[in-house]
Order: structure tokens, then sequence, then C-alpha cells
């Protein structure tokens, strides 16, 4: 019954993971911030979190002992620690974002290290000859599952006074966060490979001069990413005049045609490279903002276009960079290869995040997130360039 089994929940166990990722790490927390008066420089910092937490992926190299066990309690850790932020409201107003700030950072460095265990139990747990298809068809199905979240807390947040509607969605995401960890507990965990010590496999993946090469791109592409990542949603709802449960839906129309396009691309994947997956939808994902920018109060209709061209790319893309790595990574030293990208994609995203404060601080263009957004797409096409088939 195994593997069977365990992939079956592994799906469900995503499916309530995903609704507190998104909503602690996405627009709903995006939301909150700016109910709670958040500055563009706040928002650049809020968005560059997830980054600074990959940071301390490698540590994952370091801890023994089961990688089930491991995952499990680290997110149970993160998940308890994010609710102090969901208090922040009650804190007189200039403590109200540093509170913010610090307990969601927080949860995320404590939960970065999982990325790193749960790769490796899910590797070998998922037949290689799988892989693409699997990974595609479940993050498809949790890119719908995140995005009627979405939905459903824009809509609260919409219709209770902020920044009440924000709390309760994010109540509710610690609850079912803490529901996933039950999950995670029932799968099944395969024998752990024979594998050399922390400094060795980081070692054997950094002599693999073709890898470096490879962390360089991941690096520069966050990198570009992350300098209009923090302020698309803001764009949405200021610019182009989107309620939150506006922004639900058109996260809604991404993830539904993600759930059409994950599996194509995964087909893709499994039949002629990650490498072609990346090079195609990394085209499509530097052109994007460009549609952002058209959109606006009066003409919003680019912005909804944006959903089906962010489904396009991104169900490919995210998948097929982490494939990338694995496919690069020999069995004995693969948690050396997967802890160097977790670590290039997470200076990517910070140092991209730092880029996007400073820019938006110019003040050039319509609005702050104008010229951040611009600049986001123009490096976007730089590094899309060296995506290799």
């Amino acid at each position: 019954m195994e593997p069977e089994r365990s992939l079956r929940l592994s799906i469900w166990e995503g499916a309530f993971s995903i609704l507190f990722i998104n909503w602690s790490t996405g627009v709903i927390l995006t939301g909150y911030a700016l109910a709670l008066g958040a500055s563009p420089g706040a928002l650049a910092i809020l968005g560059g979190l997830p980054f600074l937490a990959q940071l301390l992926a490698p540590l994952a190299l370091f801890l023994r002992g089961s990688r089930k066990a491991l995952a499990v309690r680290l997110n149970l850790l993160a998940r308890a620690l994010f609710f102090p932020a969901i208090l922040a409201p009650l804190l007189p107003e200039p403590h109200r974002i540093p509170t913010l700030l610090l307990f969601a950072g927080l949860s995320q460095l404590l939960a970065a290290p999982v990325g790193v265990v749960w790769l490796s139990w899910m590797a070998d747990l998922v037949p290689e000859e799988r892989r693409g298809r699997y990974f595609g068809l479940r993050n498809a199905l949790l890119g719908l599952v995140g995005t009627l979240g979405n939905l459903l807390g824009g809509a609260v947040a919409d219709r209770l006074p902020p920044p009440t509607g924000y709390q309760a969605v994010l109540l509710l995401g610690v609850g079912l966060g803490l529901l996933s960890v039950l999950l995670l507990r029932a799968q099944a965990e395969p024998p752990l490979p024979s594998s050399p010590p922390p400094q060795k496999a980081l070692q054997a993946a950094w002599r693999d001069g073709a890898y470096r090469r490879y962390l360089a791109v991941v690096f520069a592409w966050y990198l570009a990413v992350m300098v209009g990542g923090p302020f698309v949603v803001p764009y949405f709802i200021q610019v182009g005049g989107l309620s939150m449960t506006q922004v639900g839906l058109w996260t809604l129309l991404s993830a539904t045609s993600g759930l059409v396009f994950g599996p194509l691309w995964g087909r893709l994947a499994d039949r002629e490279g990650h490498g072609a997956v990346l090079l195609r939808a990394g085209w499509v994902a530097a052109l994007m903002p460009l549609l952002w920018l058209m959109g606006s109060r009066a003409f919003p209709w680019p912005i909804w276009a944006a959903a089906l061209v962010d489904a396009l790319a991104w169900s490919g893309l995210g998948t097929a960079l982490v494939n990338a790595a694995l496919a690069q990574a020999p069995k004995e030293t693969r948690s050396g290869y997967l802890a160097l990208f977790w670590l290039a994609l997470g200076l990517g995203g910070l140092v991209g995040s730092l880029v996007a404060g400073l820019v938006a601080r110019l003040e050039v263009g319509p609005s702050p997130y104008h010229l951040p957004i611009l600049v986001s797409a123009l490096l976007r096409v730089l590094v899309a360039r060296r995506f290799r088939p």
C-alpha cells in the first residue's frame, strides 16, 4: 500500500498546510499589515521574511534523527509561534508592525529547515519516474486550495471591520496548520539513506561547477522577482482598485488555470527534462509584470489577464526549479545540494526585498510601486536569458 497511501495523505496534509502558509505569508498577511498602517519599507521587509528564513535551510543538514520527526516538531513550533502576531492590534500603534514582523519572522525562521528535510524525505518516497507528474499535480491542487482560501479570507476581511477580519482568518490558519501536522505524522518515512557528514555533503555540492552556475541563476532569479514582489498586492489594491475579495478572485482564477497548466508542464518535464520547463515558463514569468503595469483603477483588465499568465508561468517554474536541483544531485549528497538551493533562493529573495525597499523610497512614478515592478521586469528578462533547456 506504500507509497500510494502516504502520497495521498501528503496531498491532504499539503491542503491544510498551504492555507496556513498562504495566509501567514501571502495576500492576507499583506492586507493585515496594510490595515495596521505598514509603510512601503515595512511591506518590503515583510515580503523578504520568507527569504531571510531560507538562510537557515542548511541547518537541516546538522539536525540528526528521523526526517519525519524533525518536520513534525519544527512545523508544530513554527505554527504555534505565529499566534502572537494575531494579537498585534491590541498593542499601542507604534508597536504593532514591529510585533507583526517579529513573530511572523520567528515563525518562518523555525520552519525554514523543514523545506530541506521534507523534500529529502519526499524524494525518497516518490518514485523518480513519477516526480514530475506527482509534484505537478500536487502543486496545482495545493495552488487551487490556497487561492480558494485567499478568496474566503478576502471575503471575511472585507465583511468585518479591519483588522478583525484578518485576525479571524489568521487564527483559523493557525488551527489548520496544526491539524496538518497530525497528517504529516501519519505518513510513512523510507529508511534514511547513508550519507556523508554535513560538511562533506555541502562541499560536494559546492565543488560541482555546473551546480554552482545553476545556484547563481536561482539567486539572480529570486532577486529579480522580489524587487517587485512585495508590492504586487498593494498595487492591486491601491492602484488597480481591487478589494480583498477581488484579490482572492484573482488568485482563484490563477490557481484554477494552474490546475490545467501544472500537469501539462509535468508531462513536458518527464518527456524533455526540467530545463525545458525552466526556459519556457521563465520567459512567461519575466514578461508578466508588464501586464500589471498596464492595469489601473479605470482599466483593470490587464491585471485580470495577468492571473492566467501567472498560472502559466509559476505552475511550471516553481516545480521545475526544485526538480532541476534534484536532477543534478547524487542521492548520497542530495541533502547538501538541496540546502545550497534553498540558501541561494533565500539570499536572492532577501537581497531583492532590500533593493525593493530602496527603489520604492525613490517615489518615481504614479505610485511607490510602479518603479520597483518595472525594475523587476527588466531584471527578470536578463535572468531568463540564462535558463537552459
